[in-house]
């Protein structure tokens, strides 16, 4: 799995109710576990096609992103794998 990284800086920005209801929605579809990490998701990407107009590294962060997904949705499987083994 991806190793958490320690992270010692914070952004905050204000929601609408909407827009937090949309977001947590996302989140809950693509098994991101918090708003946190979609929304550093969202502006990691952003960031690279900015950087890089070279459309190669436009797929290389889509497909990072989807590995970080795929991470944390085989992290919620193995949980709820252990958590039915000891039930």
């Amino acid at each position: 799995m991806i190793a958490t990284l320690r992270r010692s800086k914070m952004v905050s920005f204000r929601l609408s109710l909407e827009e937090y209801a949309r977001f947590q929605t996302i989140c809950e579809a693509r098994g991101i576990r918090s708003l946190s990490d979609l929304a550093r998701t969202a502006v990691q990407s952003m960031a690279m096609s900015h950087d890089s107009p070279d459309p190669l590294w436009h797929e290389v962060g889509a497909l990072r992103n989807q590995l970080t997904s795929l991470s944390r949705e085989l992290d919620r499987v193995s949980k709820e794998l252990e958590s039915r083994q000891r039930a």
